[in-house]
């Protein structure tokens, strides 16, 4: 549209206007009308425009994810009015459509505006344009400017913390449980108890928790049914999601942490879901036995021990680890494991899917291919969580250490990480 008023050989439309005056002259001096016909009065601005928005604050915007909001603008006069829209800053912002044609009968126009991110954490501001023409005459062929207005924008952008980076998983073979006295005899180990082999396909899982930020994204769409539990520690929901963007979610259910997949899985078309205990703990020992995901192939590790400082490695109690409680998500990268996730010991315990059985190692049942979790009615009590948290001893974020957690309680050292299927 735009084009089609800056250029002056353009005469279609004012042949057509022409016509229209005629005809509508002859029909004002049929019924004997006095000229000239003076327009209705704009109820709105001088330009006859009405705004349902003053201004357009975008959400916290991932990088490289686009956010839209539409703007809805209505026209007061019944004069035909031309209305060009534009952005001050295109590297960030756009809209569309970019033109609009008022008429008496065609007067609400819609405009989308979006805006993109390159940068995180700086506040990108710009101005969207409105200018406004009067249609060309029989007379000019030159549209008239009629007034000019705008609406501000802005917006910021987030690092990588609202997309989920997923790790790719190879299929493999690998040995779960401990087989010894000592293990058999001990109230914190007699869960363990049974060493099996255990075979899984390939599959991905999540790099980090999932954030407080990719949770409020979910949450935003679903609440209230699925808020986490606001703490001291942490802060208020859903404040605490933008304050603390980069921490995990903590306060979730087994419930929430499920919706959370099913969403995830509805609006991506992949399948995601909590991983399996068995999915979980190949992740965190690479496959290789390791008593932490930082320890040395096959061995426990002496290095690291409840009596000797983590702090490089996890957010534990007591840990010298420069928290009081939940770290960042992308903390410690020297406690990474084998296939590069972090935080599979201490920060938060980690939802799995399975239904948790002390004695689920020693099942005879079990074909320990792709495990599920115990089958058993009598133990649907109980999920399990993997990997212990900031609130206890770095002996407790053992890669082989399992612990059980009702699916509706919401604790403030509880998360979750997903996982997905190729």
């Amino acid at each position: 549209m735009s084009e089609l008023l800056a250029d002056n050989r353009y005469t279609g439309p004012v042949r057509l206007i022409r016509a229209a005056f005629f005809l509508s002259l002859a029909a004002l001096f049929a019924c004997d009308t006095n000229l000239p016909i003076a327009p209705e009065k704009s109820e709105f601005s001088e330009t006859g425009l009405k705004f349902s928005l003053q201004s357009v604050n975008f959400d916290p915007t991932f990088i490289g994810r686009t956010d839209s909001q539409k703007i809805d603008i209505e026209y007061g006069d019944t004069l035909d009015m031309v209305l060009l829209v534009s952005v001050s800053d295109t590297l960030y912002f756009a809209v569309f459509p970019d033109s609009f044609f008022f008429t008496k009968r065609n007067k609400k126009f819609a405009a989308t505006v979006t805006y993109t991110p390159e940068v995180p954490g700086e506040a990108n501001l710009g101005y969207l344009r409105l200018i406004t023409h009067g249609w060309a005459d029989s007379a000019r062929t030159i549209p008239d400017t009629i007034g000019a207005d705008s609406l501000r924008l802005a917006g910021v952008g987030q690092g990588a913390y609202l997309d989920l980076e997923m790790m790719f998983i190879p299929g493999g073979s690998f040995s779960m449980g401990l087989d010894s006295a000592a293990a058999a005899a001990s109230v914190d180990t007699r869960d363990q108890w049974g060493v099996h082999e255990v075979t899984l396909s390939s599959f991905f899982i999540g790099r980090y928790e999932v954030t407080n930020l990719q949770y409020y994204e979910f949450w935003t769409e679903v609440k209230p049914g699925h808020t986490p539990e606001d703490t001291v520690d942490i802060g208020v929901w859903p404040n605490v999601a933008l304050e603390k963007p980069n921490f995990p979610v903590v306060g979730v259910s087994w419930e929430d942490a499920m919706a959370y997949c099913q969403w995830l899985s509805l609006r991506t078309g992949e399948h995601y879901a909590l991983p399996t205990e068995a999915q979980w703990e190949y992740v965190a020992t690479g496959g290789e036995g390791r008593e932490y995901p930082w320890s040395q192939a096959g061995l426990d590790s002496s290095a690291v021990s409840d009596s000797v400082n983590p702090g490089p490695y996890a957010n534990v109690k007591l840990g010298k680890d420069g928290y009081t409680f939940t770290a960042p998500v992308n903390s410690f990268p020297a406690g990474a494991g084998k296939f590069g996730t972090l935080n599979m010991a201490g920060n938060v315990w980690e939802w799995c899917l399975d239904w948790y059985d002390p004695d689920y190692y020693r099942s005879e049942s079990e074909t320990w291919v792709d495990p599920q979790g115990s089958l058993d009615p009598e133990h649907r009590l109980f999920r399990v969580v993997r990997g212990g948290s900031c609130l206890e001893d770095l002996g407790q974020a053992r890669c082989a250490n399992r612990a059980a957690l009702s699916p509706g309680n919401r604790e403030v050292n509880t998360g979750f990480r997903v996982a997905r299927l190729p």
